[in-house]
């Protein structure tokens, strides 16, 4: 009996049986590298990596106060150029467990992202573990914890997002004897990481919202709707994968990623597939949410896939969206969808503004600003800008700026405004990834998301 209680205890984990076994965790090993993580310096002052939500947040900084100089925290101070060992670090803790003497053990070969650092820090995590009091701060947060997988499958959708699936395409052939996992730490941000652990077992490492951290289940409908994704889009890999490898070979013909791929790291027919199961994210929030704006929240990570690489994920989605309402299969759509990235990717191309990312501070008349594009740009009646001061070399303040009634000449290639700001030195950049406005060529592919200009008025 006392066997059992431990394992509950310190696994905190619950099966989600409606449409699939679906196992939500906390693992108290998984905790403990995110906790690392985010006493690191890289992790108290990086705004993206760890989750800052207190009062959570704030517990961990006040309680493990008296171990912040642990030399482990300086081993595993990542910096985002050491991203393969920080997610490796974080990741890799899920194959690790505490034996009965109280140690971090390693239970199975599992290695998330190639670097071994959680073995190699071993004795200095240990160390850690026993002076930092640690098993004593996740036993505290139980209650915490448990709420947190318990609100999961309502908050995420996980039965609807299986019921969709399953309406759209085949249930995966080789699913019955596999296990699926979702492994969670309120600390992840910035994280959305699938991988299959054995030929048996397959866990999710996805960040989780601040409403679900925070209790807000029935608030803000459309920021669930935009945390959705981050499940969605893995869960529906093992649907859509399925199909495009029944049509590789016109995927190859007909997917030409010269076009369609600016970097991604997506090789053949991984770039199609993440191309497309942001797509059926899409055909199911739409489905879903008729009442919600959901055009305008799928711009928002049509902008952010665009940024990772997939420069005409809109057009991509629209088609697929197009091609669902007549064949209602994602099997079916395949043929014509493939037909048409052939003919369309011959198009593609994406625009960027002339000089770029200059290296000096350039002079500009603030009443007359000129900004010259590459190619045709749609010429919208407002301009979206975000403006990055800087004093003495460093960045000080940032602002987003809309500008009203610019004029565009030479065809959508030349557009001038006016600004009415007060930094003296500052750059402009064309990019806010949370807006559903940007500037697009007259083809619907997004300006270069890394262009900005260096000013000085």
């Amino acid at each position: 009996m006392k066997k059992i209680i431990l394992i509950i205890t310190l696994v905190l984990s619950v099966s989600l049986a409606a449409q699939r076994d679906v196992k939500i965790e906390l693992p108290e090993s998984y905790e403990l590298g995110n906790i690392i993580l985010a006493l690191t310096e890289y992790g108290k002052t990086d705004p993206y990596d760890v989750q800052k939500v207190s009062p959570y947040y704030d517990e961990i900084m006040s309680y493990f106060e008296p171990v912040k100089d642990h030399p482990l925290l300086k081993k595993v101070n990542y910096s985002r150029k050491d991203w393969k060992k920080f997610l490796g670090f974080r990741t890799d803790f899920y194959a690790f467990s505490f034996d009965g003497n109280g140690l971090l053990t390693r239970d199975f070969p599992f290695n998330s992202f190639g670097p071994k650092e959680v073995d190699e820090n071993l004795e200095l995590i240990n160390d850690f573990v026993k002076k930092s009091n640690y098993r004593a701060f996740y036993k505290n947060h139980q209650q915490f914890y448990h709420s947190l997988i318990a609100n999961y499958k309502e908050y995420y959708y996980i039965n609807d997002t299986y019921a969709f699936l399953d309406k759209i395409a085949e249930r995966p052939a080789n699913e019955g004897g596999k296990k699926y996992i979702i492994a969670i730490s309120p600390l992840v941000g910035g994280q959305n990481c699938h991988r299959d652990i054995n030929s048996t077992l397959t866990v999710d490492f996805p960040n989780i919202g601040e409403d679900l951290i925070l209790g807000n289940l029935k608030d803000n409908l459309a920021r669930r709707i935009l945390d959705n994704h981050t499940v969605f889009s893995e869960i529906d890999h093992g649907y859509v994968n399925p199909v495009s490898d029944k049509y590789s070979k016109e995927i190859a013909a007909n997917f030409n990623l010269a076009n369609w791929d600016k970097n991604s790291g997506y090789p053949g027919i991984n770039s199609f597939n993440e191309y497309m199961t942001w797509a059926v994210y899409d055909l199911f929030i739409r489905e879903k949410f008729p009442k919600e704006k959901t055009d305008s929240l799928s711009a928002i990570y049509h902008k952010v896939n665009i940024r990772r690489g997939f420069i005409a994920q809109n057009l991509f989605s629209e088609k697929v969206i197009q091609f669902y309402k007549k064949h209602k299969s994602l099997d079916k759509l395949y043929t014509p969808l493939l037909q048409w990235t052939k003919t369309t990717g011959k198009k593609i191309s994406q625009p960027s503004v002339v000089n770029a990312n200059n290296k000096d501070f350039k002079k500009v008349d603030l009443s007359n600003v000129v900004v010259q594009f590459t190619e045709p740009m749609k010429k919208t009646a407002t301009l979206q800008l975000r403006l990055f001061e800087y004093v003495d070399g460093k960045e000080t303040n940032n602002t987003v700026f809309i500008v009203k009634n610019p004029v565009w000449s030479k065809d959508g290639k030349e557009v001038k405004f006016k600004l009415d700001t007060s930094y003296k030195n500052f750059e402009l950049r064309f990019y806010i990834w949370n807006s559903i406005a940007g500037f697009y060529s007259q083809n619907g592919i997004l300006l270069n998301p890394d262009n900005y200009l260096l000013l000085s008025s």
